[in-house]
């Protein structure tokens, strides 16, 4: 979880977790509305209109368990980094997307 209280300008990763809280009343939304929400870096951020504004920090402790241990699979395999700052490593992490994600055979 981010320490921080000011969230970073967002950066759209392969690894942004779309649709990753189990409850979002927690949070002060409908799940009725159908928020069109993300994870990512330690925020927990909402898409309105093409844009993705944060509505706060977020343990991944209250992540979803399918998303929580996916979270942690990519960690170990290079498909995230352990430190979205620093260059090197979301840099390693994006060349594993490609190698292993985005070049894959399509199975359809």
């Amino acid at each position: 979880m981010s320490t921080n209280k000011t969230p970073p300008p967002f950066i759209y990763r392969d690894w942004c977790i779309q649709d990753p809280v189990f409850d979002v009343r927690k949070y002060g939304l409908d799940p009725d509305d159908n928020p069109d929400l993300y994870y990512w870096n330690g925020w927990l951020w909402k898409r309105e209109q093409g844009e993705f504004k944060p509505l706060a920090p977020i343990s991944e402790s209250e992540l979803d368990e399918d998303v929580q241990r996916r979270l942690q699979r990519w960690r170990e395999t290079g498909l995230m980094p352990l430190d979205e700052s620093d260059p090197e490593q979301v840099q390693r992490a994006k060349e594993e997307w490609e190698k292993r994600v985005w070049s894959a055979p399509n199975p359809w």
